[in-house]
């Protein structure tokens, strides 16, 4: 089932979906509440980990972001998302990397300076939610880190994040937005 673009625009695309259950793409609700809460995203440079169907840097770029660097392992998932891209004439605002983001080194992505959102949402079904409060060092001043975890059982490093004041938690249903500035 296609996955339909929110906001910006591209508002009202359709994207390709993924054919299995496997990759659960961000919902609507979850994506619209994210952009409002962040107000705009003009001009920025995304980093998109578990990118799956590649729906969030996808709206980041309809809404004015000036590109994605998409990071997914899953052959099959990178290849769906690139003509995701290329149906909405976005391939040049795009750079992927089919790389596993649990041992990802800023290096390897081969870009200057930082990012101004990084956003992740690992299949959190399929594995333990890792920590990933170590990209947080790669977020330009000012940016913005938002990680997609599940609402029944945030991570412990998530509750003693929030409980220090260092992240705002959202719920969204199944899902909870743990937002980290930068």
């Amino acid at each position: 089932m296609p996955i339909r673009i929110t906001g910006g625009d591209l508002r009202g695309r359709m994207v390709p979906s993924p054919p299995s259950m496997k990759t659960r793409p961000t919902g609507s609700r979850t994506r619209e509440a994210l952009f409002n809460i962040l107000q705009s995203v003009d001009g920025f440079r995304m980093l998109d980990l578990f990118a799956g169907s590649g729906i969030m840097g996808i709206e980041a770029l309809s809404r004015g972001a000036s590109h994605v660097v998409a990071v997914e392992m899953a052959h099959s998932q990178a290849r769906l998302l690139l003509q995701g891209y290329k149906a909405l004439s976005l391939e040049s605002k795009v750079t992927l990397f089919e790389k596993n983001v649990l041992t990802l080194e800023k290096e390897e992505l081969c870009v200057e300076g930082g990012f101004d959102l990084i956003y992740a949402d690992p299949p959190f079904k399929d594995m333990e939610y890792p920590d990933l409060r170590s990209f947080w060092e790669w977020l330009n001043p000012g940016g913005v880190a938002v990680f997609e975890a599940p609402s029944r059982n945030l991570p412990a490093w998530v509750r003693e994040s929030s409980d220090a004041g260092m992240v705002q938690v959202r719920r969204y249903g199944e899902s909870s937005l743990v937002i980290y500035k930068g």
